[in-house]
């Protein structure tokens, strides 16, 4: 049997490929997140037509409560990838109050084999056959009229052979008929399988995205517990590895750790049609793994099977595993992702066991509330695992990329108490190596971009490395989030949306994930929108740096409070709400906080750039400045924000400050003001 065409869009030099998910510049593809992807799809299937903003989002996001601003977000990226100018509306028009309308005119194409024939010239051209068809003048009618009239002249002159084509017919008739019985029966009784094969194969087609859940520990050892975790992630990672499906992140699945959810509503919350599910069991150096990978509507198993091997084989049963999931849901594999699932390396098994246990405290210490300490021990424990690792085995590309992370994360101002200048050189040095090791290991260009950013400030250059590791591992929802916020950091806050917006998909239910979106809205000057988000989030203290904004001081305090009291006092917060005192007048309340973080800048490293808020809520511009500067030298992390942040938007002004901005060598169009 044939395939049937394949239905594409052309306008002007793009093509829309609806079954493929691609968009075609002159046969290059144009990356699109998702949602932006369904945006132009619904708005090109009507072009000619208003298509309403309501209507859009009733379908753009059927099961969430979403702003307005998300969607003209999505329209407002669509421009820009196709390449229109400013006021320009050539592809893109917007109906004011009401709506967007497709403006080019669109030409549907059926695509069988190298051939392609054109439908419809345009969505115009589609109504006027529709108006036709209706007014009895359509093109078909038309067609038929010598038909029926030679088999007028022939009953005329010789009824015999009118007579015999309808029996004929009529016998043709019985037959489909007897046919179509007999298949209805063999495919209600399964007969030799056939319904499995011919209905569920197709609903595979369907699978857009998929959610692995966190394997079981069948191990006696509840010490192995890291070890099953580190399984799960590894397969997130492998299946994130190719460009379909959709794969939902480590963060999100883990929730489900030990959960009785059925599947069907593990799969609604997670939005995904397809759950990937087993257990792990290790015993010495031998390992079996079980899994099952289920479609949720109809619900059926797709695929079942037993892995049975050493742990020095764990990396190439990873990426068998990976593929057969590809092959089941029908994914049709790029060169480069058929090259890495064939291509797994051997690793020593004590490195491997390192590893696994230096991502387990990682995670620990990179995913739970602020707490310091805690932080701090759970980083360098990780950091001890992915060295002992190395020593093992000074080949393992994935160990030097945990090193990277562990050390990124030792100077970060929420927990790791170190100074960047010292842990980000050594983050560099790592992910530059993991890098060298495997060119294709988008987790080492990953942490490679955060290293140029954060330490050289070269943008350039972290942003090729952010495109690269994104296109090696497309459903990396962290890549995407500090991608987005490294597009914040530079004043491209649409751009910004549009990769976190992303990174919620992959990520549905972190808090962290929904929670940086709402950094962006404040960021854009967005605050009332802003405190919408962190209220629903309950996140206090972004609350005091959009009511600080807004000039609502007793709320900001209130908030602030809150925030200091359930983090343990945590620098961060402690600052900001010092700088709201002094704002609000309370000048003597504000020195008392001062002299805490004084107090704690003299045990551990404290961020230079706190102090600054500070001292901008006091007024005193001289002494923030200088905290600002002593923050530059330090190469405190909070500085990629200089000109993003608002909180310092007082001291754009000042001489000082655009120094400090050109200094940190901003491209052109986030230049000082």
């Amino acid at each position: 049997m044939s395939r049937p065409g394949k239905h594409l869009y052309a306008f002007e030099s793009f093509r829309l490929d609806p079954q493929e998910r691609l968009l075609l510049r002159n046969e290059q593809p144009v990356p699109l997140p998702p949602r932006v992807f369904d945006t132009l799809l619904l708005l090109v299937q009507n072009s000619g037509h208003l298509v309403l903003k309501d209507d859009l989002m009733k379908t753009l996001w059927p099961d969430s409560f979403v702003e307005e601003v998300n969607l003209s977000q999505n329209v407002s990226m669509l421009r820009k990838v196709l390449g229109e100018k400013a006021n320009e509306k050539r592809y893109i028009t917007t109906v004011p109050g009401s709506g967007y309308r497709f403006a080019a005119d669109v030409r549907e194409l059926v695509e069988n084999g190298k051939e392609q024939n054109e439908l419809v010239v345009s969505s115009y051209a589609r109504s006027r056959v529709v108006i036709e068809q209706e007014e009895g003048e359509s093109a078909e009618a038309a067609l038929s009229t010598p038909t029926v009239n030679a088999q007028s002249k022939g009953s005329a002159a010789d009824p015999t052979p009118v007579r015999t084509s309808k029996a004929v017919i009529r016998l043709l008739a019985l037959v489909l008929l007897a046919v179509i019985v007999i298949a209805a029966i063999l495919l209600a009784l399964n007969v030799g399988g056939w319904r499995d094969q011919l209905l569920v194969r197709d609903t595979n087609r369907h699978i857009q995205a998929v959610a692995v859940l966190p394997l079981s520990n069948l191990s006696a050892d509840p010490e192995q517990e890291y070890f099953a975790d580190g399984m799960t992630e590894a397969l997130i990672t492998e299946l994130g590895r190719i460009s379909a499906p959709r794969v939902i992140s480590r963060q999100s699945t883990m929730q489900y750790k030990g959960s009785k959810k059925p599947l069907q509503e593990i799969a609604k919350e997670l939005g995904v049609e397809a759950v990937l599910e087993g257990a792990v069991e290790r015993s010495g150096d031998r390992v079996r793994v079980t899994v099952r990978l289920n479609q949720v509507s109809p619900e059926t198993q797709l695929w079942a099977n037993e892995y049975n091997g050493g742990v020095r084989d764990l990396l190439r049963l990873e990426d068998e595993i990976a593929r057969a999931v590809a092959d089941e849901i029908q994914v049709k594999l790029k060169p480069q992702e058929r090259v890495h699932l064939a291509s797994a390396r051997t690793v020593d098994p004590e490195a491997q066991d390192a590893y696994l246990r230096g991502r387990f405290f990682w995670n620990k210490g990179t995913t739970g509330a602020l707490s310091g300490g805690q932080i701090e021990l759970d980083l360098q424990t990780a950091i001890g695992h992915f060295k002992r690792a190395i020593e093992k085995d000074p080949d393992y590309a994935l160990a030097y990329a945990g090193l990277a992370d562990a050390y990124i994360a030792l100077g970060n101002e929420d927990g790791g108490g170190h100074y960047p200048k010292e842990t980000l050189p050594e983050a560099k040095a790592a992910a530059t190596r993991a890098s060298e090791l495997d060119p294709y290991l988008g987790e080492a260009h990953f942490s490679r971009a955060q290293t140029v950013e954060l330490y050289d400030w070269n943008w350039s250059e972290a942003e090729k490395e952010y495109r690269l590791a994104l296109e090696l591992n497309p459903n990396n929802a962290d890549a995407h989030l500090e991608y987005g916020r490294f597009l914040q950091a530079l004043g491209r806050n649409d751009e910004a949306t549009a990769e976190m917006n992303y990174a919620i998909e992959l990520d549905p239910l972190n808090f962290k994930t929904m929670d940086v979106v709402g950094y962006v809205t404040y960021a854009s000057g967005q605050y009332d929108l802003a405190i919408k988000q962190f209220s629903s989030l309950g996140d206090d203290f972004g609350l005091g740096w959009a009511y600080r904004e807004k000039k609502m001081y007793p709320k900001a305090i209130a908030a602030l409070e809150k925030s200091v009291s359930r983090s343990g006092r945590h620098e961060l917060p402690l600052a900001t709400l010092a700088g709201v005192y002094g704002l609000a007048r309370r000048r003597g309340e504000a020195l008392k906080l001062i002299d805490e973080l004084k107090a704690r800048a003299r045990l551990r490293y404290v961020p230079s750039s706190l102090f600054a808020q500070a001292y901008i809520g006091l007024g005193e511009r001289n002494r923030a400045l200088g905290w600002i500067e002593q923050a530059y030298e330090e190469h405190d992390q909070g500085m990629v924000y200089i000109k993003a942040y608002p909180g310092w938007d007082t001291l754009h002004s000042e001489p000082r400050f655009q120094a400090l901005v050109r200094r940190m060598n901003f491209p052109p169009q986030t230049a000082a003001n």
